[in-house]
C-alpha cells in the first residue's frame, strides 16, 4: 500500500468528512480536513446568503469576489498541506483553475453528496467534474448520465457511516419512539411528497423531527401535527441517540436521487434501527437478497412497519444480519480501497 496525504475539503457538520478521514487513517494515509467556511466571516455568509435578492449585476460582481475569496484560501490550504491526493465533497465553490492548479502535484476527486443536475451552487459544478482523476457518484444513474457526457472517470460508491460510540446511560436521556425521521422539508411539491409518504405511519409512535418548512404541509396531513418536533441543528450525538432510541426508520429519498442510496440508510443499520426506504434501484440490486423491506407503494408502508413492530426478534435478526453484510462490504476502508484503486494509490 502506498501511504502519502489526503487533503478533505468537506463541509464540516457532515458526518461523512469524518468517514472518510476515519477509513483513510485506517489505511495508513495522513489527513486534513478542510472547510472554508471555517474563514469566511460571518458578515460575508449572511450576505451570501440573501445574494439571490439582488439584480443580476450586483449578484455577479458578489459572486467574482467571493469565489475568488474562497478559492484564495484553499489554495493557500493546498500550498500548505502539500497533498498528494484531495477529495472534494460536491464542488465547495472551486473554479476551474483552482482545480486546474490541484491537479499539477496532486490526484483530485471528487464525491456528489448532490446531483450535479440539480446543485445551483457553483455554475461550474459539471465542468470541474471533467477536470478530476475520479468521481464519486452515490447514485448509478447519476454515473450513467456523467458517462453519457463523456465523463468516463465515474464511478458509482457506497460507504458505511462513522457512528458515534454511546455509553448506557446515555441513552436514558432519550424518551424512546417505535419510528424516527429527522429531515428537512420543502416549500414546493418535494415537501408534500415527504408528509404524503410519513402520513402513512400517522397512527403509530412516530416523531418527525424537521424544519419550519414542514408548517406548509401539517394542514394537509393533520394527524403528523402532533408527531412533528421543530428542529435546529442537531449534534452528531445527539442524532446517534435519537437512532438508538427507535426501532424503525422509514424515509422517503429526494426526488433528486434517481437510482441511488442515501446514507441514512447506512446510519440506521449502524445504530440498531431497521431502515425502511421507498424503492430505488440501487437499493434493490444491493440489498434485495438481504432481505430489507423496500417500499413500492405508500399505501402498504405502514403495513410493512406494523409487521416488524409485532414481530421484534425478526426484526432485530434481520438488524444484526444487515449490519454484517454492510461492514464487510461497504465499511470506510473497503469502499475507500476501492476508489484509491481506481486512482492507482493501493
Amino acid at each position: 500500500m502506498k501511504s502519502g496525504k489526503v487533503l478533505l475539503l468537506f463541509p464540516s457538520l457532515y458526518s461523512l468528512s469524518n468517514t472518510f478521514s476515519s477509513g483513510l487513517k485506517k489505511l495508513g494515509f495522513e489527513v486534513t480536513q478542510y472547510d472554508f467556511k471555517n474563514d469566511i466571516i460571518n458578515w460575508e455568509k449572511k450576505i451570501n446568503i440573501q445574494m439571490f435578492r439582488l439584480p443580476f449585476q450586483a449578484r455577479k460582481r458578489w459572486n467574482r469576489y467571493f469565489m475568488a475569496k474562497i478559492n484564495k484560501i484553499q489554495i493557500q490550504k493546498f500550498n500548505k498541506e502539500n497533498p498528494d491526493i484531495v477529495i472534494v465533497y460536491n464542488n465547495e465553490m472551486l473554479l476551474p483553475e483552482t482545480v486546474k492548479y490541484f491537479s499539477k502535484s496532486a490526484n483530485v476527486v471528487f464525491f456528489l453528496g448532490d446531483n450535479p443536475f440539480y446543485t445551483p451552487t457553483n455554475d461550474y459544478f459539471l465542468h470541474l467534474l471533467f477536470q478530476a482523476n475520479l468521481v464519486i457518484s452515490p447514485d448509478s444513474f447519476w454515473t450513467q448520465q456523467l458517462k453519457l457526457m463523456g465523463l468516463k472517470n465515474c464511478t458509482t460508491e457506497y460507504f458505511n457511516t462513522q457512528h458515534v460510540i454511546l455509553n448506557n446511560d446515555e441513552n436514558k436521556n432519550i424518551e424512546p419512539h417505535d419510528l424516527l425521521f429527522v429531515g428537512m422539508s420543502y416549500v414546493n411539491s418535494w415537501g408534500y411528497k415527504r408528509a404524503l409518504f410519513l402520513s402513512q405511519f400517522a397512527d403509530m409512535d412516530i416523531r418527525i423531527h424537521g424544519n419550519s418548512a414542514w408548517y406548509r404541509w401539517l394542514d394537509f396531513f393533520p394527524d403528523l401535527k402532533e408527531k412533528f418536533i421543530l428542529k435546529g441543528r442537531y449534534s452528531h450525538k445527539y442524532m446517534a441517540l435519537l437512532h438508538k432510541n427507535a426501532k424503525i426508520y422509514p424515509f422517503d429519498i429526494n426526488p433528486g436521487v434517481l437510482n441511488g442510496i442515501h446514507i441514512r440508510l447506512f446510519d440506521c443499520i449502524e445504530y440498531g434501527m431497521l431502515p425502511l426506504p421507498e424503492y430505488r434501484k440501487d437499493i434493490k440490486d444491493i440489498f434485495e437478497k438481504e432481505h430489507l423491506p423496500i417500499i413500492y407503494d405508500y399505501r402498504k408502508a405502514g403495513d410493512i412497519a406494523r409487521y416488524y413492530l409485532s414481530n421484534e426478534r425478526e426484526r432485530k435478526e434481520l438488524v444484526n444480519s444487515l449490519k454484517i453484510f454492510v461492514r464487510k462490504n461497504y465499511n470506510p476502508e473497503v469502499s475507500l480501497s476501492r476508489i484509491l484503486n481506481k486512482i492507482g494509490k493501493i
